[in-house]
């Protein structure tokens, strides 16, 4: 699996979504709430939570070690999870309209594909994915 996992093909389901989106918000006919604040806020917490796991990530990727510690320890996939739940709804809620559908097609596609990348990474590195897959959750932190 390269470097970007299934980003291209989560992309070829949310881009044409958000063109159609900003097209649709941009009708004179239609006027809806946005709340940019917070969709700022939740963009910049992305951002930050997003820069440190990437930067974990791309260390261990140079490496070619199955990265487990960090921001990885409390999930298996923190960068779509940081995605999911903070950049994309954020963006979504500082734009509003239609875009506000765009974190259902996210995470669509995201279930959709991420089987492909899990079944990679699996085959890369055997027991230790196996083992790290069954303690540590997909998306979601336990509590």
């Amino acid at each position: 699996m390269r470097f970007l996992g299934i980003v291209p093909k989560v992309s070829l389901f949310t881009v044409p979504y958000a063109v159609l989106a900003f097209y649709l918000n941009s009708r004179p006919n239609f006027s809806f709430p946005r709340f940019p604040a917070l969709g700022f806020a939740l963009l910049t917490a992305g951002i930050v939570f997003w820069l440190l796991c990437y930067r974990q990530i791309s260390k261990a990727y140079r490496r070619g070690e199955l990265l487990t510690t960090g921001c990885y320890s409390r999930v298996r996939h923190p960068i779509y999870s940081i995605w999911g739940f903070l950049i994309v709804p954020g963006f979504s809620i500082a734009i509003g309209g239609f875009m506000l559908g765009l974190p259902l097609f996210y995470w669509l596609a995201l279930v959709k594909f991420i089987g492909e990348e899990e079944n990679a990474l699996e085959e890369r590195f055997d027991d230790g994915w196996r083992e790290y897959a069954g303690r540590t959750p997909r998306f979601l932190p336990r509590l």
